[in-house]
């Protein structure tokens, strides 16, 4: 398999040209690395350190070390391009979800393919999220509908049918089983998983009658930011499922919105071929990142705040230094321990 080859920024020096903000942190993004070859779809990072898992046009995963641009593992057996990753909070699983609607769950560790869930989206996975205790995976299907699946059994154990409302992004909360999804009226629900399925237990609406088609928590578990058609990304209180405020500046699609680690900066990937830094206290735009993916640049920080992942108009992976790093310098919650079953995960539905 062809390597990715590096272009290094001494050749080609792009930078963020940088928003005033009276009242925002000083943050620089520098762009280090530009990873030329195949195209980049679908990035998730690691929980910790400077791992990013990528999906690519050719079917195959890469994990990438930001830190040093090598791919540290690969992934095949998607017959079809995966759109949609996602890994698992203690890093050892990483679950795909490609065109063909086909969900595998692969051994980080060995790089095994050890779960394959088929044969209920009738379209291809747009998103999947992983819940904290890694028993739990929820797919979005471009088919407007999102499935909970058990890990330890591959079996469903909930569904949402949009039923034309357009459901997209669904992702669980860092530390509960709560999870949101962003819809095109209104622009998002808050689901909690349990033991008869998905409940709604609130919604989030903001004055955008176009709705969201993306949407994240902060890694504290405290906001929630949707990415909206309009051109908006919007902070939410994700306790109070109160609106805290707007973040205006693209002018096409807000297509990907993401945190970084302690939850002082967010991203926004755009259709308008900018990708936006932001400080959600103040609403203010901290950077503004130009020459970027025509169809709107999947974003992603690394776990320890030192790198920002996009995709540039060439369609080629980029990697921005931060400075200072936006790492989470909380204590990090204990995990949940592993379940004994999860061996069981080698049990495959479908083709």
């Amino acid at each position: 398999m062809p390597a990715i080859s590096i272009l290094a920024t001494l050749a080609m020096a792009q930078s963020a040209s940088m928003a005033s903000a009276d009242a925002a942190p000083a943050v620089s993004v520098k762009l280090v690395r530009e990873l030329m070859g195949i195209r980049p779809l679908a990035f998730a990072p690691a929980a910790t350190g400077s791992l990013v898992a990528v999906t690519l046009e050719n079917r195959t995963v890469r994990i990438i070390d930001a830190k040093t641009s090598q791919t540290v593992k690969t992934f095949e057996g998607h017959p079809q391009p995966a759109y949609a990753v996602a890994w698992s909070d203690d890093g050892s699983f990483l679950a795909t979800g490609d065109e063909s609607a086909r969900i595998f769950v692969w051994d980080t560790r060995t790089g095994k393919k050890i779960q394959t869930i088929y044969g209920d989206h009738q379209r291809g996975i747009q998103k999947l999220s992983f819940n904290h205790a890694r028993n739990l995976l929820i797919s979005t299907g471009k088919d407007d509908k999102i499935d909970v699946w058990s890990i330890p059994t591959g079996k469903k154990v909930g569904q949402i049918l949009g039923q034309g409302s357009n459901l997209y992004g669904g992702v669980f909360n860092p530390l509960t089983d709560m999870f949101v999804a962003a819809t095109l009226t209104p622009n998002g629900r808050i689901y909690r998983q349990t033991s008869a399925g998905p409940k709604v237990v609130g919604f989030l609406t903001s004055v955008d009658p176009q709705g969201a088609v993306d949407i994240c928590w902060n890694k504290q578990g405290t906001m929630i930011m949707t990415g909206e058609k309009s051109g908006n990304a919007v902070i939410f209180d994700a306790k109070k499922m109160k609106k805290l405020g707007t973040l205006k500046g693209h002018t096409d699609w807000v297509t990907s919105v993401a945190f970084s680690p302690n939850g002082k900066v967010a991203a926004t990937g755009s259709s308008d071929r900018t990708v936006r830094l932001w400080e959600p206290k103040s609403l203010k735009q901290l950077a503004l990142i130009e020459n970027q993916s025509g169809v709107g640049s999947p974003v992603a920080f690394t776990a320890d705040g030192k790198y920002l992942v996009t995709v540039g108009v060439s369609d080629y992976m980029q990697i921005y230094s931060l400075n200072p790093a936006q790492a989470d310098a909380t204590k990090a919650p204990t995990k949940a321990p592993a379940k004994k079953t999860t061996k069981k995960t080698t049990k495959k539905r479908g083709g």
